[in-house]
C-alpha cells in the first residue's frame, strides 16, 4: 500500500481547481467553480468544484470526490495510476509495483498474448502478404508491432493457462470460448504508458465484420481510448494540434507520412472522455473522417461537442479519396499533407454541408436549409469571429448580405428582404413564409425562488450566506427541511437524501447569475416579506380563536400595521 501521508501530500498539492480545469473549462461562481459535467452529456452546467472543500460534485449525475476520484474516473485508470499520475504532475514519484494484483495479471495477459500474435504473424505468408499489399515495409510491419491470429486459434487459453489466470478471469479479460480475433491481422491497442490493453483485429479475406475491437473490461474502456495516442500526445504537444481519424489504418497511414500528432476513435463517435484527453495539450483539432455520409454525420456530431468546450476545429476534405488510408495508398506523403493544409473551418464546413442537404433554389428548401443553421449560429455566438466566419459563408452560399442573413436568423420583423431575395431565385409567385420556418420556442425554464438563491448562496457563496439572518420556519417545502439541518452547520451534498440532492439541483439549475449586492438585497427583503406574511397568518389564526373583543381589535391593529410594511416592501421592489 501508498503511505498515507504520501497520498495526502499528492492531494494537498494538486489544486483540485487547476486539475480538474485541464479536462473541463470552468467557471467562477461565488467561491466555487461551476462548468459541463464530463461523466453524463448536459447542456445546463450541473458540475461543481469547490477549492474550499477540495471536492467536486455533479447535480446530474451524482458524481463527486476529490482530486485522486476525479482523475482515476476521468482517465478510467485505477486508484494507485491515478495517485501515480498526480505525484508526475507534482514531482512526487510513487512506483507501479504497488498497482492492485489484478491489473498487473491483466497487463502481464495481454503483453505475453500480443507476443505471441506477433511471432505467428511471422509464421504466416498470408498474413504478412496482405500488410505488404496494404503498403507495409517489413520495417513498418514490426515498428507498429502487428500480430496474427491463425484460424481456429486458442492462444488466448493457451497463456492463460501459462499464467495461472482462471477461465473466470480470462473472460473478466474479454476472452470467452475461442479467441474472437481468429484468422485476422492484430493491431494492438495500447494506454497512455504503452502498455497493450486491448486488440483490433482486421479480417484477412471475405466476412463480416472487416473490423473487430477487444470488447469493454476493467482496463479498456473504447470511449476512453484512442488509438496510437501514447506516441502521438508529445507530438500533439509540440505542434499544438491533433488529427482525429475513425479507423487504424488511417491514423497510421498519417504516421506513415511523419505526421504523428494523429489518433484514431475505436469503432465509436468521439466522446467527451476523448476530448478531455485531447485538451490536455492543445485546443486546436482537425477532424480528419469519411468523407461519405456517415463521416460528415460523425463531424457534425464532434463540432457540436467540441465548440462549446472552446476548441478550434477545422475539418480535412478527401476530394479524390474516402479517407486518409486510400489518400496516402494513391498519393503518398504529399497527399496527407496537402488534405491538412486545405482543412477548412467548422463554421463552412457545416454552411456547405448543410447548404448540399436542400434545394436553395426552391422556397421550402430555402426555409428548410435556414431553419437548420439556427442551433449553429447559437453554437458559434461565443466567438465573434467565428460567427462573422458562419455569416459569411451563409452569404456565399445563399447569395444574401450578411444583415439580411442575421435577421432571418434572429426572426427580426425586418424580414422582407430576405422574401425578396428568395422570390428573384425561384418561380414567381412562390410564398415564403417566414413565419412558419423560424418561430422561436417559448422558454419553459422556471424562474427561481428565493428559497431556491438560498440553497445557491448557501454552497457558492458561503460569506455572503452569513449575512442574511432568517428562520426556517418562514420558507416553503424542502427548503424549510433543509435549512432546519444546513442553517448553523457546514453541511456537504454527500450526505444529503437523494431527495435532497435532487432539490439542490433543481435550485441550482435555475440560476445562471452572478450573485451581487442587488440579488442580497432582494432576497432580504423576500425574507422579510415572508416573515411578515407568517406573522399575519398566525395573528389571524389568533383573532380566529379568540373570544375577547378587546383582544381581537388589539390583534387587528397588529394586523393592520404588518399588512403596512408588508405593502412598502413591494413598493420598494418596483
Amino acid at each position: 500500500m501508498i503511505p498515507k501521508d504520501t497520498v495526502e501530500k499528492i492531494r494537498d498539492k494538486n489544486d483540485i481547481v487547476d486539475v480538474i480545469s485541464e479536462y473541463v473549462s470552468l467557471q467562477k461562481v461565488g467561491s466555487n467553480y461551476r462548468g459541463l459535467c464530463p461523466f453524463h452529456i448536459e447542456t445546463s452546467p450541473s458540475f461543481y468544484v469547490s477549492p474550499a472543500k477540495k471536492i467536486y460534485h455533479c447535480f446530474g449525475c451524482g458524481a463527486s470526490g476529490d482530486v485522486i476520484k476525479f482523475v482515476q474516473e476521468i482517465e478510467n485508470i485505477s486508484y494507485v495510476e491515478a495517485i501515480r499520475k498526480l505525484g508526475e504532475r507534482v514531482g512526487i514519484a510513487v512506483s507501479f509495483t504497488e498497482e492492485d494484483e489484478e491489473r498487473n495479471k491483466y497487463y502481464n495477459f495481454y503483453k505475453s498474448l500480443h507476443e505471441l500474435y506477433k511471432s505467428e504473424l511471422n509464421k504466416s505468408q498470408i498474413a504478412l502478404d496482405y500488410l505488404k499489399n496494404r503498403g507495409f515495409s517489413l520495417r513498418e510491419i514490426l515498428l507498429y508491432e502487428f500480430g496474427f491470429s491463425p484460424a481456429n486459434s486458442k492462444l488466448p487459453q493457451s497463456i492463460a493457462q501459462r499464467l495461472g489466470i482462471s477461465k473466470e478471469e480470462l473472460e473478466k479479460f474479454g476472452f470467452y470460448g475461442t479467441d474472437p480475433f481468429a484468422g485476422r491481422i492484430i493491431i494492438p491497442i495500447k494506454d497512455d504508458y504503452g502498455r497493450v490493453i486491448a486488440f483490433g483485429g482486421r479480417l484477412i479475406g471475405e466476412g463480416v465484420p472487416k473490423y473487430l475491437n477487444s470488447q469493454d473490461t476493467l482496463v479498456f474502456k473504447k470511449s476512453t481510448t484512442f488509438f496510437m495516442y501514447n506516441y502521438a500526445k508529445e507530438h500533439i504537444k509540440e505542434v499544438d494540434y491533433a488529427v482525429i481519424c475513425e479507423g487504424y489504418f488511417d491514423a497510421l497511414a498519417f504516421h506513415r507520412a511523419g505526421i504523428k500528432n494523429v489518433v484514431a476513435t475505436l469503432g465509436t463517435a468521439l466522446t467527451r472522455s476523448h476530448m478531455f484527453k485531447i485538451k490536455r495539450h492543445t485546443t486546436n483539432i482537425v477532424l480528419a473522417f469519411d468523407s461519405d455520409s456517415a463521416g460528415i454525420k460523425a463531424a457534425f456530431r464532434s463540432i457540436e461537442m467540441l465548440i462549446p468546450e472552446g476548441f478550434n476545429v477545422a475539418v480535412a476534405q478527401f476530394k479524390d479519396a474516402k479517407d486518409a488510408d486510400e489518400t496516402y495508398s494513391k498519393f503518398g506523403t504529399s497527399g496527407l499533407v496537402s488534405v491538412l493544409e486545405s482543412a477548412i473551418n467548422s463554421e463552412t464546413f457545416v454552411v456547405q454541408s448543410l447548404s448540399k442537404q436542400f434545394d436553395l433554389k426552391n422556397p421550402s428548401g430555402f426555409n428548410l436549409f435556414f431553419k437548420s443553421l439556427k442551433s449553429w449560429e447559437k453554437l458559434f455566438s461565443n466567438n465573434p469571429k467565428s460567427l462573422e466566419t458562419f455569416y459569411e459563408q451563409i452569404s456565399n452560399v445563399s447569395g444574401m448580405r450578411s444583415e439580411q442573413i442575421k435577421d432571418i436568423l434572429r426572426n427580426e420583423s425586418s424580414g422582407k428582404s430576405g422574401q425578396q431575395n428568395v422570390q428573384r431565385s425561384v418561380q414567381v409567385g412562390t410564398r415564403y413564409d417566414k413565419q412558419t420556418h423560424f418561430n422561436e420556442r417559448k422558454s419553459t425554464k422556471k424562474l427561481p425562488t428565493t428559497e431556491d438563491y438560498l440553497v445557491y448562496i448557501y454552497f457558492n457563496y458561503p460569506e455572503l450566506f452569513k449575512q442574511i439572518d432568517f428562520s426556517p420556519d418562514i420558507l416553503e417545502g424542502k427548503a424549510r427541511e433543509f435549512f432546519l439541518i444546513a442553517k448553523d452547520l457546514n453541511v456537504s451534498l454527500d450526505g444529503l437524501s437523494k431527495d435532497m440532492v435532487a432539490f439542490v439541483k433543481d435550485a441550482f439549475e435555475k440560476i445562471e447569475i452572478e450573485v451581487d449586492d442587488k440579488v442580497l438585497e432582494y432576497i432580504k427583503r423576500n425574507l422579510e416579506e415572508k416573515r411578515l406574511e407568517k406573522r399575519i397568518a398566525e395573528i389571524d389564526n389568533l383573532i380566529s380563536a379568540s373570544k375577547s373583543e378587546d383582544e381581537k381589535r388589539v390583534l387587528l391593529k397588529a394586523r393592520m400595521e404588518l399588512v403596512k410594511q408588508v405593502q412598502k416592501l413591494k413598493r420598494s421592489s418596483k
